[in-house]
């Protein structure tokens, strides 16, 4: 476990923090036992524990503003971010004991509420934060970093067109048109291809297909043979699905480029031989192809219409919807993980301002 791995950097926190409760109950404890009934908020005991509860929920909301002054070197971010979390889980503990473990009147009672949220939603978030990214690298392989996600789909769409021109030669005319990648591959600094202009013998020599992804901050690539030993006549097969249902797919989502969809009949038959077989319907590709298991079922499909020399092109064309279909749920895992962030921080500023208006008042009262 990550605690377990960084226990000297935990251990330090962990101590201070059961010093704070332990102290603060057995101190409470003694007070009630000297007054005769249970000490709260107005006793010596209660404001000192009230203070202390209040300086750490103010400490908690310093660890946002210390982000825009890293170059004054406040510390490592790792120790900020432990003390962020053994002294946030305190000021649950510290606040309940200051008021004498009563919630007290309406205000003083949504103040301990929402203080509650806020420590159930900091551990929930804490879990999440360290479940999440295993389970990701585990699960995506071919996760990469986020910032550059549609920069990879980009050149996966564009090494599939030069795949596809290199062992079929270009895009047969009638068929949907391909998304324009030249603006693109220009602001993401890629090769500037268009599938369906480049003729056999230049793609041959420029063919680029993605390796395997490696973790880090590069993405490996490596060089395709162009004398792929396939059928021509599963030319129109292969080109028909890529352009109607694949390449949309490859490209979905990435702000900025316009897909089309061809609409086909809801089933096609192509023979090949003496056998008539069933390739699945264009139309509904996009939305298999989000799925694993009927993506596996699309393209075994596919795979049924054409010969078994296209298997090699098939299967790299299966591994690129892959990879998208990992990036894909890489960005919406991480998007909810910022999107907690910000539901946690904001709840914090709120608990924050409601603390100043209690101590106020409290200050008023006395």
């Amino acid at each position: 476990m990550l605690l377990a791995r960084n226990f000297k950097l935990h251990a330090g926190w962990i101590l201070v923090v059961i010093t704070l409760i332990v102290g603060g109950a057995s101190w409470q404890a003694v007070a009630s036992q000297n007054a005769g009934r249970s000490v709260g908020g107005s006793s010596l005991v209660g404001i000192v524990l009230g203070s202390i509860a209040a300086m750490i929920i103010l400490f908690e909301l310093l660890l946002w503003p210390r982000k825009k002054f890293r170059k004054y070197k406040l510390g490592p971010t790792r120790y900020w971010m432990a003390g962020h979390i053994w002294l946030g889980l305190a000021s649950g503990p510290l606040a309940f004991i200051h008021a004498g473990y009563r919630f007290g009147g309406t205000f003083s009672s949504l103040l301990m509420y929402l203080l509650i949220f806020v420590l159930a939603s900091g551990i929930y978030g804490w879990i999440m934060q360290l479940v999440i990214p295993r389970w990701m690298l585990s699960n995506l392989p071919s996760e990469t970093i986020s910032g550059q996600i549609d920069d990879v789909a980009v050149q996966n769409a564009l090494d599939a067109r030069r795949m596809l021109t290199v062992a079929y030669g270009p895009k047969p005319d009638g068929l949907t048109k391909l998304a324009n990648l030249d603006d693109a591959s220009a602001s993401l600094n890629l090769v500037r291809v268009a599938g369906q202009s480049f003729s056999k013998d230049t793609a041959q020599k420029q063919v680029v297909v993605g390796a395997v992804q490696r973790r880090g901050p590069s993405r490996g690539r490596s060089n395709l043979q162009s004398d792929f030993d396939v059928d021509p006549s599963d030319s129109s097969i292969v080109w028909k699905e890529y352009a109607a249902v694949i390449d949309v797919y490859l490209l979905n989502g990435i702000q900025g480029i316009r897909t089309r969809v061809a609409r086909v009949a809801t089933a096609q038959q192509q023979r090949i031989g003496h056998h008539t077989k069933v390739v699945h319907p264009s139309r509904d590709g996009v939305s298999q192809l989000q799925s694993y298991q009927k993506a596996k079922n699309w393209f075994s499909l596919l795979r049924g219409g054409c010969s078994p020399s296209s298997s090699v092109i098939l299967d790299r064309l299966e591994d690129f919807c892959d990879q998208k279909r990992q990036f894909d749920i890489q960005r919406r895992t991480q998007s909810w993980l910022h999107s907690w962030i910000a539901v946690h921080a904001s709840i914090s500023v709120l608990l924050g301002v409601l603390l100043v208006a209690h101590v106020i008042l409290a200050i008023r009262y006395m």
